[in-house]
């Protein structure tokens, strides 16, 4: 019988399977990712640090003038990230629930403010946003609104940091038992790729914000990562 299985499974088309999960990415699969504003918000950040970096490395060579032009491009598509970004604030809202049934009083305090730093952080985004995108006339707002919230995009990256790091232990934790299941070694992973995430946003928010050590670079790789990870993590939680 197993090898009759075996038969039937090698005579399958080969589909791609998401990382981590066991899903295929089939048409239907494709279908479902895009159909998520969140998944697609992330999908136009990874084209908008990969254009980034595209013009990073044209504009230091001969081809400026192509240069400029995925320059523009990154800048559209970022604009273009914040019409799906507007009002998500209200999301975060949804872990207030998780952070009431943490029994660890210290973490537990940690993700009340993890929930506030995202609140306030998203929140000055959507101000910046509203002249960004054009529903505020230019000069409406501060000129320096847009680096006022970079600072609070810091702070939360300082804040995330430490609260998935927690988490990250926690999961390898339980990861480390001998009969740890496939299910709890990958959230394992999981958790070790959102760590890095935030390490990531911390090293980019030191170019938003300005700072003399920052690193153009550095910035424009962090985003693409972060943007890598976060894409994969809401494909998995689409197809779940």
């Amino acid at each position: 019988l197993a090898q009759v299985l075996t038969m039937e499974e090698l005579e399958q088309p080969w589909r791609p399977t998401l990382p981590l999960c066991d899903k295929a990415i089939d048409l239907k699969a494709a279908n479902k990712i895009l159909s998520s504003a969140q998944t697609r918000e992330k999908c136009l950040k990874i084209f908008q640090y990969a254009s980034r970096l595209v013009a990073y490395v044209l504009l230091r060579g001969s081809l400026k003038d192509l240069g400029k032009h995925f320059e523009a491009l990154s800048k559209n598509l970022s604009t273009a990230r914040r019409f799906f970004k507007l009002f998500r604030f209200m999301k975060h809202f949804e872990d207030l629930a998780d952070a009431k049934e943490e029994k660890d009083p210290t973490f537990q305090k940690l993700l009340y403010l993890d929930v506030a730093a995202n609140v306030v952080a998203d929140i000055s985004e959507d101000w910046t946003s509203l002249e960004k995108v054009g529903f505020l006339r230019k000069g409406t707002l501060h000129p320096r609104t847009e680096y006022y919230a970079n600072w609070c995009q810091l702070v939360l990256a300082v804040v995330e940091i430490i609260v998935t790091k927690i988490k990250a232990d926690r999961a390898m934790e339980k990861a480390s038992k001998p009969d740890a299941s496939k299910e709890v070694l990958r959230k394992r992973t999981m958790a070790q790729l959102e760590f890095s995430k935030f390490l990531a946003d911390l090293v980019k928010a030191f170019w938003d914000c300005e700072l003399s050590f920052a690193s153009e670079l550095a910035f424009i790789l962090s985003g693409l990562w972060a943007a890598l990870v976060s894409t994969h993590k809401y494909a998995i939680r689409v197809l779940k």
